[in-house]
């Protein structure tokens, strides 16, 4: 009897793809709409030479090489802790919801289903590159072979991200303890 629910597990597990990130990233504005792969921007961010392709999409959408290399690079602290506390608050989840509004798997409307990739892809990021992410190592450890992004609100997102960096430290070093503590300077 315990054989054939062992024979079951097994199978089930061989069925169930496995997921290892992102391969695609498609963008969106307005009307316009492309797709690039993460190893030509990983590339991108290597050699700091753009491909043809690159090069159109910079183009269209306006971009400046300098500027794509800096968000590419942009290195954000994001300690373990502290971040999965904040993401499964009620400020957090407010903030996952709207961001996944911006950043989600391709054709996929489900704001749990995009929360629950953005939640993933920070977390594995943060956890893989020593508590610290950049957005392609975000986008490797997102748990989608295809991701959209609205590049309008994307935009946007990247000039809060500072804020977000602040929320997380106030969040980790409670500054409302220190001053019962008496360690504030307050």
């Amino acid at each position: 009897m315990n054989l054939k629910y062992h024979y079951l597990a097994l199978s089930i597990l061989f069925l169930i793809p496995s997921v290892k990130g992102a391969e695609n990233i498609f963008l969106y504005k307005g009307t316009f709409s492309r797709t690039i792969e993460i190893t030509e921007l990983n590339k991108f961010k290597i050699t700091t030479k753009p491909s043809n392709k690159l090069k159109s999409l910079m183009k269209i959408t306006n971009q400046k090489e300098k500027e794509l290399l800096k968000i590419l690079s942009l290195k954000v602290e994001v300690p373990l802790k502290g971040s999965s506390k904040l993401m499964n608050s009620k400020i957090g989840k407010v903030f996952l919801a709207r961001l996944s509004k911006i950043i989600y798997p391709n054709k996929v409307s489900d704001i749990e289903i995009s929360t629950k990739a953005i939640r993933s892809g920070i977390l594995l990021s943060s956890y893989n590159n020593n508590q610290e992410i950049n957005l392609l190592d975000f986008f490797q450890a997102y748990p989608n072979k295809d991701v959209a992004i609205d590049l309008n609100a994307l935009s946007q997102a990247l000039k809060k991200v500072n804020s977000l960096k602040e929320l997380i430290e106030f969040y980790t070093n409670s500054p409302l303890n220190k001053l019962k503590d008496g360690r504030s300077s307050i």
